[in-house]
Parts: C-alpha cells; sequence; structure tokens
C-alpha cells in the first residue's frame, strides 16, 4: 500500500499471519532526500539572509524547491522550526509542502506549513471576543452563504424584530432579487469589497461619488449581512482574512507575531488577493 509522499505496510500481530483478526496500518519511516542541485538563481534565493524577497519564476522552474531549500538553509543556520509559518492557497498544496520538507529536513524539524485561511481562523479563535462569542466562530460554507444571501435578498422574516431594514434596492433590479444570477452578483461584490477592506461606509461612500444606486444598496446590504452572520456566530472566507488582517494591525498583535516568527514563505505568491497581500 501506498502514498504520495510515504509509504505503508500491513503489520500482522503475533501468530495471526493468515488468519482473520485485527490487522494495524504501520508507516514506513520517510527516506531523507538529498539536496538538489541548484541554478545560480535559485542559490540566490536561498542564501537570502533577512528581509522581503519576491521570486519571480514560470511554471515548472523550481519554484516550489527553491522555497524548500530556503527553510532547509535556514535551519541549517540555527533557526528554530517552529518560528518559520510556510503560507499557500490550498489544502492540498500544504500537505505537499509538509511532505516535502519533511523528506528534506526531517519529520520531527519540519516547519509549519498551512493555507491562508487556516491561518487567518486560528489568528482570530485565539483572539476571540468570549463576551460576543460564545461558541466558537464557524467557517460558512460556500453553499451556506449562497443561502443566507438569497434568505436575505428574499426578505428573511423576523429581521424587523432584529433592528435590521430591509434593504431598497433599485425599482429596476427588484425583479432580479430572488434569481441565483443575483444572488451570485451580490456574492462577488460582497467578497471584492471585503478584499479591498472596505467596510460598509466606504462602499456607500465611494457607490455615491461614482452615481451607482445598485452599489449604494449593496453597502447596506453587506451591513445587514455582516450583522445577520454575527448574531449567528459565523464568517465567510472573505471576512475571515479581513478580520485577521484588522487583528494583525493592532500594535499588541503585531507584536505578539513579529516575536513568534523568524520568516514567512509564501508559495504562489502571485495567487494573493488584496486582503491576503495586506495580511
Amino acid at each position: 500500500m501506498s502514498s504520495s509522499s510515504s509509504t505503508r505496510r500491513l503489520s500482522y500481530p503475533q501468530g495471526r499471519q493468515g488468519t482473520r483478526g485485527a490487522y494495524r496500518l504501520v508507516r514506513t519511516p520517510p527516506v531523507r532526500v538529498a539536496p538538489p542541485l541548484l541554478d545560480a538563481a535559485q542559490r540566490a534565493a536561498v542564501d537570502h539572509a533577512g528581509g522581503p524577497l519576491l521570486v519571480l519564476a514560470g511554471p515548472g522552474t523550481g519554484k516550489t524547491t527553491t522555497l524548500v531549500e530556503s527553510v532547509a538553509a535556514r535551519i541549517a543556520r540555527g533557526t528554530d522550526p517552529e518560528r518559520i509559518l510556510v503560507l499557500t492557497f490550498s489544502r492540498k498544496a500544504a500537505v505537499e509542502l509538509r511532505d516535502r520538507m519533511a523528506l528534506r529536513i526531517g519529520a520531527a524539524r519540519a516547519p509549519q506549513a498551512t493555507t491562508f485561511h487556516s491561518f487567518c481562523y486560528a489568528l482570530v479563535r485565539a483572539h476571540q471576543d468570549t463576551d460576543l462569542f460564545v461558541e466558537p466562530l464557524r467557517l460558512l460554507s460556500g453553499p451556506e452563504q449562497d443561502v443566507a444571501v438569497r434568505e436575505l435578498l428574499a426578505g428573511q422574516p423576523g429581521l424587523e424584530r432584529l433592528g435590521l431594514a430591509h434593504v431598497r434596492w433599485p425599482d429596476e433590479l427588484r425583479a432580479c432579487l430572488t434569481t441565483r444570477g443575483f444572488a451570485d452578483e451580490v456574492r462577488a461584490v460582497l467578497a471584492r469589497s471585503r478584499e479591498l477592506g472596505l467596510g460598509p461606509d466606504a462602499l456607500q461612500t465611494f457607490a455615491r461619488r461614482i452615481g451607482r444606486p445598485d452599489w449604494q444598496a449593496a453597502s447596506a446590504f453587506l451591513a445587514e449581512y455582516l450583522d445577520v452572520l454575527d448574531m449567528q456566530g459565523v464568517l465567510d472566507y472573505a471576512e475571515l482574512v479581513h478580520r485577521a488582517v484588522l487583528l494583525a494591525r493592532r500594535p499588541d498583535v503585531a507584536e505578539r507575531l513579529a516575536q513568534r516568527y523568524d520568516a514567512v514563505f509564501v508559495d504562489e505568491y502571485q495567487d494573493t488577493d488584496p486582503a491576503q497581500l495586506r495580511l
């Protein structure tokens, strides 16, 4: 039996070979891989001692290999692996990064590799206001967000009782409010607003300046949407990163993060959105 990163073997209980019974899967220890041969540009990136560095390269040119070797070099120079953070964009990529670093450096010494959203969730949870949220904040899945947006557009019952007024959309859009296409457009505006760091007031000011009554209505909808999510103790993915950015800007949290990590590596940096870039 095998996986992409390691091999597993069947271990038979004593005296039970060839008979029915319990079996235990034992992970075969990974074999350390030899350092790859780097070209001059890769070696320059690996030898970079400190400060920001942006590495530009096309597909298949060894970007991830260079990242892994950079991490290995820092650890070889004495950096504690726990003080290195490696960020990427999908769970699959994070698992592959962890496996590659474990094979290169050793499983016991490989640093943390995680997605932006996992890092943000841990940061937000660590500073969650227990007076406002008794239960842990929950992430809203894409389908759940779609349902929430469509219910609010359709006029979810009980909003007035909660102190929330129905948003008044321009007359020419009212026939669209219950359609999936319009809900998708509204979701895109909400996500993009948060990616750009815009709150309801900033979005409303921008909409007034360019003369867009539909965007003015969207700003009111954003305020209503965020209030409803807060009352339910949930966050969507764009709001999660936005709140992590706000936290990271607090002097006490910024100081704690600066003390926690000596280096941050980002794989596939070109895929960052503006909110992740601010983070």
